[in-house]
């Protein structure tokens, strides 16, 4: 089954899984996740997308757009040549550069597809602030991921955080998943801070490759960047040996 098809049948799970629930939900429809041409079976999955209006424009965007529109909203072909697909950690290079590392010899981040694991979003009546996904919206999520797995089979899952990790862990997936922490900013920056950039990168050599073949990559936030990446290089290290061991 090529790209296309997988993508039809996702559309055709993702109709009837509306979210109703909460009054301050944005949009009702959730939305197939972003699976490239090439797709190498590794799904990469954030925590749901931020609508408040910080997102500016790109909730208007959503806006405009019909039912089915949002639905395929990481399919939006303008958002291809921005080398964007509405999953900002995805999308500003930290994830990229975390997953091209930690699997140097296997993957290429371009290759992965890319979603949120929570399909809906919330916020407050004004919509000045993003809230945290609710337990409803969570469990919801979780079947709708096990009705989408039966139509495309990771091979491998990389969360990143704890709710795409809980999301993850109520389906029949959870023992293909690579848990990581949470790339937020505000997060990582905390710890970041401690340890000097280039004595990281002398001791995960590979982060350093990574980001020599991707400039673009490093932008912002280059000290959070790399040293979240290399907490990506780690896991997947314990990762590889676990699996090795089964």
């Amino acid at each position: 089954m090529n790209t296309q098809q997988i993508r039809e049948q996702l559309l055709d799970v993702c109709r009837n899984f509306r979210h109703n629930i909460e009054d301050n939900v944005v949009f009702p429809e959730p939305y197939i996740p972003y699976i490239p041409d090439n797709w190498n079976g590794v799904l990469v999955l954030c925590e749901s997308q931020n609508l408040s209006k910080s997102s500016g424009s790109y909730y208007e965007l959503l806006k405009s757009w019909s039912s089915d529109q949002r639905l395929n909203r990481l399919y939006e072909e303008d958002s291809k040549e921005r080398d964007f697909v509405g999953v900002k950690p995805w999308d500003e290079g930290t994830l990229k550069l975390a997953v091209e590392a930690a699997f140097y010899d296997d993957l290429k981040a371009h290759q992965c597809a890319v979603s949120n694991s929570v399909m809906w979003s919330i916020t407050n009546e004004s919509r000045s602030k993003n809230l945290n996904p609710i337990p409803s919206m969570k469990k919801e999520s979780s079947r709708l991921w096990d009705e989408m797995f039966k139509v495309f089979e990771p091979e491998k899952i990389i969360t990143v955080g704890k709710v795409a990790r809980t999301v993850i862990d109520d389906t029949d997936f959870k023992n293909r998943n690579l848990a990581l922490r949470s790339s937020s900013s505000s997060f990582v920056s905390r710890i970041a801070g401690m340890f000097p950039s280039e004595d990281l990168l002398e001791r995960y050599p590979v982060v350093k490759l990574v980001m020599d073949k991707h400039p673009e990559w490093k932008d912002k936030y280059i000290k959070n960047k790399i040293f979240y990446a290399c907490h990506a290089v780690s896991m997947a290290s314990c990762f590889k040996k676990a699996n090795q061991n089964k």
